[in-house]
């Protein structure tokens, strides 16, 4: 065992409990988004994963049935989970007698199976601190979600956001044959496997498209013309009242800020804007005379250097998640396979808030195309010669 990745495991443990002492007792059961579950679920969550993990796959102990329907995904439906859980001195007890015996257990299995596939390059370790650092990220999501409903609408930028027009800082790949995906021992299975593919040329935006770019689009009168949105995006547009991106309101003087989970901010003209769903990301780049990369143009695009300011939001594409040619599912079939169901689109990069774990070129991300609180933007793509 890598003692320095145990390290890791560690400091996202004490992240996940630390996050949820930063709110009030009252609150650690609340959701206050109908897709984030409170709190405390995810502290019990994560603490169910090593005990289904390492516990019982790796060293045989007992299923716990009670725990599975508390904490496992598909136990508890999210608007129940609040009333059940239990509180942060019990969990917080569980947690202590579990990081005394879970060293033990690791050590035990690696001595009786020394060959086993959970255990070799230390895949275990790794594949936990990834799903504990996605669910850090939702965690913040619903403090910022809670921060949204705290907002008193009296916030005063010190500058107002003023709008401009759409990026045109294009890269062009010529094209040609290139490598998709990754085979490291540790990534996920639906980054696997690398294979080759013949890509048309393109052209890809150097920078995500701006707060004040996506200012100008609503001052355009985007959220109201028409011929932006698609018959589906405009059925979402009318049912979620979408004027503005998730997380930014506008005070009395008429400024627009931000608010995440540490509060109210001034939105920085030059900053990826975020909080939009794939029907908004849509919609702008029609606007911009342009369209969303597919995911391969994205990943292609950040392996050739053409990319910049990558990782600081979630950026949609333009295309389903699907499972790569030859796809193998691992540990389990429940991690992608489920996804794979034309309903999920694919995001790519990663948000500020996200974990070092999982910001590489091949990382994939997959929600429904009206998701607006994962922290994602846009990144423009188009044929190599502007389209009119």
């Amino acid at each position: 065992m890598d003692r320095s990745l145990y390290a890791n495991l560690k400091e996202t443990r004490a992240s996940a409990q630390a996050l949820v002492r930063s709110v009030p007792p009252s609150e650690r059961r609340c959701m206050h988004h109908k897709d984030l579950s409170p709190l405390l679920w995810h502290l019990g969550h994560l603490l169910y994963m090593e005990q289904q993990w390492i516990g019982e796959r790796l060293a045989g102990l007992e299923h716990d049935a009670t725990r599975a329907r508390l904490f496992r995904p598909d136990g508890l439906r999210k608007r129940e989970r609040g009333a059940r859980m239990p509180d942060l001195d019990e969990l917080t007890r569980d947690w202590t007698d579990w990081e005394g015996r879970c060293v033990e257990l690791l050590g035990m299995a690696e001595s009786a199976h020394p060959d086993h596939p959970l255990l070799a390059d230390d895949f275990l370790l790794h594949f936990l601190i990834q799903h504990h650092g996605q669910h850090l990220e939702t965690m913040h999501q619903m403090l910022a979600a809670r921060a949204l409903a705290l907002d008193a609408g009296d916030f005063v930028p010190p500058r107002a956001l003023t709008p401009i027009a759409p990026p045109l800082d294009y890269q062009t790949w010529p094209g040609g044959s290139c490598e998709i995906g990754d085979d490291s021992r540790h990534h996920y299975d639906n980054e696997r496997p690398r294979h080759i593919l013949s890509v048309p040329a393109f052209a890809i935006a150097q920078y995500p498209v701006s707060n004040a770019a996506y200012l100008g689009f609503m001052e355009a009168g985007g959220y109201h013309d028409d011929r932006y949105w698609t018959c589906e995006g405009r059925r979402w547009r009318e049912s979620a009242g979408a004027e503005a991106p998730w997380h930014w309101r506008r005070n009395r003087h008429g400024s627009w800020y931000g608010v995440d989970h540490s509060g109210a901010f001034e939105l920085s003209p030059t900053a990826p804007v975020a909080g939009l769903s794939a029907y908004e990301a849509r919609a702008f780049a029609r606007y911009a005379h342009a369209r969303l990369p597919h995911e391969v143009e994205w990943e292609l695009g950040v392996r050739m250097g053409l990319l910049r300011d990558t990782g600081q939001v979630w950026e949609w594409c333009d295309n389903r998640f699907y499972a790569y040619p030859g796809f193998r599912a691992f540990p389990y079939r429940g991690y992608s396979m489920p996804w794979f169901d034309g309903a999920h689109t694919t995001l790519r990069g990663a948000s500020s808030i996200s974990d070092a774990s999982i910001k590489r070129p091949s990382f994939r991300n997959f929600y429904t195309a009206d998701k607006r609180h994962i922290s994602a933007g846009i990144r423009l793509c188009r044929q190599p010669y502007p389209l009119h």
